[in-house]
């Protein structure tokens, strides 16, 4: 069955249904006379016909059917009464069980007829306005909409966000998406229309109209946050960096307290390259002396990109006077140490960093993924251990420090080791999915496919939007090249969930390349690695490119890789069956 409607919610009746060992006459009566009794029994059938059309009756029924998921027959038996009714529970009740079953026409009709006994009820024109959408009559659902606004005419925003919210998760796809068209165009000065419409356009991909509602919402009200927001999410959803700097710079020209709006500007115009512009905005903030531990965090982070260390320590002197941010310093000097490749440097920052600060975790996760780097095995498992005899930490932090102990062992050739740290921690914490997720990568790398396959699967059942999960069993289903269906299901759930995952955009280019799509394949890896440039989606790209016959652009994806990482596998895997002219001398696949 289709999603149920959030107005369609079937309340629970404790209704007393006839009680267990109930009989219609005294156990201890006498029996009577046979001719007596056959007079009786036409008697109690003629009772009995005439309670299956009472009221009692099919409310019973009604509830009957209904704790027993025959929603039809619970809206036929409300239905019975309810038109004949006047009780405006009960319409609202049979209203329900109708939606329930997917009989619009009947939650309609019922709607009109509650309407015309409460003219005010909000509750009745939404059904109204469904069903009219469900039976794909717009000019009805665009009568219905009006009367919602008209009888909760305080609450606009919360009736739009409703409709917002139906269209999306609950009807027909392409109905939602005719209908958010037909919405922009109907209340084109409606500001809370029109955020909705963006909304609902981004997570439709129709891109062009969700800019116009981004728009259209901002020119509306241009002291509102919302929308320049959903401007900047439309502009980085499709890659479109001018475009985002515009945005921002409206938005920080308009808010110029709000931190997040100078950021992101900074951020955006260092993307595009503007690194003079990038500086100048960041000098002057500072020069205004800012006091959002956020922004001064954000801001010191872009100095030393810009690779301005005096003005990185000023923004960092400034955040470390604040309350309670020195181990957040200490957090960002190690890890500015670790990108310079300073690893006494980033140790004694890191070290700093208190045992009882919510940071302590992360700067030993840090500690040991640089020690790992710099072959220095032991010593990175010996540190997550002794930061997990720690007094200060939390079960939280237990959880990361463990977690990173069992990636650090598979990572490291132990694997053994790192399902027994994983086994361990899924006895203290059952509902830990983050540790089956890493047992599972330590499965594929003991080239133990079905049961990682078995542990995904396990993790899915257990939480059904766990999109790492749903990717990763997507994929290996598309590398594996079977089940490309089911994998096709996966990825798009897991797509639904965080639509810019460039890991996600990888595996569904991955899936059409195997189902023969290579044109799909290449938008959706183009997206990925523009996304998130690395060597496991170089290699995939360019794979896709070699199949395409655009072997130049092939071969220059890969050599693009190589720079990012020379010692991937995939990469070194791809580049040995299709160009190992390009193979470092070193290179072992």
């Amino acid at each position: 069955m289709r999603p149920i409607p959030s107005a369609a919610l079937f309340l629970g009746m404790n209704l007393a249904l006839l009680g267990a060992g109930c009989s219609i006459s005294p156990a201890n009566e006498p029996a009577a006379e046979s001719n007596v009794g056959a007079t009786e029994s036409g008697a109690t059938a003629r009772e009995l016909k005439s309670f299956e059309q009472s009221p009692i009756f099919n409310i019973l029924a009604g509830e009957f059917y209904g704790r027993h998921k025959n929603y039809d027959q619970a809206a036929s038996h409300y239905a019975a009464v309810a038109q004949n009714s006047n009780d405006p529970a009960l319409l609202e009740r049979a209203i329900q069980a109708a939606i329930f079953a997917d009989r619009f026409d009947l939650a309609q009709s019922l709607a009109e007829q509650l309407r015309k006994l409460s003219p005010d009820n909000a509750r009745a024109a939404a059904v109204m306005m469904i069903s009219s959408l469900e039976l794909g009559e717009t000019e009805q659902a665009d009568r219905a909409l009006n009367q919602w606004l008209e009888s909760d005419s305080g609450n606009v925003e919360k009736i739009f966000n409703e409709t917002g919210q139906y269209l999306q998760k609950s009807l027909d796809r392409d109905r939602a998406v005719d209908y958010t068209h037909h919405l922009a165009e109907r209340f084109p000065q409606q500001y809370e229309a029109q955020v909705v419409v963006a909304k609902l356009a981004l997570s439709f991909g129709e891109m062009t109209l969700a800019r116009e509602a981004a728009n259209r919402a901002m020119s509306l009200r241009p002291d509102e946050t919302m929308a320049y927001d959903l401007a900047m999410v439309i502009a980085n959803r499709d890659g479109d960096v001018e475009q985002a700097i515009r945005v921002l710079e409206k938005a920080h020209n308009r808010f110029p307290d709000k931190g997040r709006y100078t950021s992101g500007l900074i951020e955006a115009r260092l993307a595009a390259g503007q690194t003079d512009a990038a500086l100048a905005l960041l000098e002057r903030t500072l020069e205004t002396r800012p006091d959002d531990a956020e922004l001064l965090r954000n801001l010191s982070l872009f100095a030393f990109r810009l690779e301005r260390p005096d003005l990185a320590e000023q923004a960092l002197n400034r955040l470390e006077r604040l309350p309670g941010q020195s181990d957040v310093v200490h957090l960002i000097r190690g890890r500015v140490a670790l990108q310079e490749a300073d690893l006494s440097g980033a140790e004694a920052a890191l070290s700093q960093v208190s045992a009882r600060s919510e940071h302590y975790a992360n700067a030993q996760v840090l500690l040991a993924g640089a020690r790992v780097d710099q072959g220095q095995v032991d010593a990175a498992v010996r540190g997550l251990e002794t930061a997990l005899l720690s007094d200060g930490i939390d079960e939280a932090d237990q959880q990361q420090l463990m977690l990173a102990l069992a990636s650090t062992l598979s990572e490291t050739g132990q694997f053994e080791e790192s399902l027994q740290i994983a086994d361990q921690a899924l006895d203290a914490w059952p509902d830990a999915n983050d540790f089956r997720l890493q047992k599972s990568m330590t499965l594929f790398a003991l080239d133990e496919s079905g049961s990682a396959i078995s542990v995904l699967r396990e993790i899915i059942e257990r939480d059904p939007e766990h999109a790492q999960a749903l990717n990763a069993l997507g994929y290996t289903l598309a590398d594996e090249n079977r089940n490309l269906d089911e994998a096709e299901d996966l990825i798009d759930r897991a797509l639904h969930i965080d639509p810019d995952n460039a890991a996600y955009l990888d595996s569904l280019g991955w899936l059409k390349y195997r189902q023969g799509e290579i044109q799909s394949a290449l938008k959706a890896l183009r997206s990925a690695y523009r996304r998130a440039p690395n060597a496991e989606i170089g290699a995939h790209l360019g794979e896709v490119l070699w199949a395409d016959g655009e072997r130049d652009q092939a071969l220059e994806v890969w050599q693009e890789a190589l720079e990012l990482d020379a010692t991937d596998s995939t990469l070194l895997e791809t580049l040995l069956r299709f160009a190992p002219e390009l193979m470092p001398a070193d290179g072992q696949p």
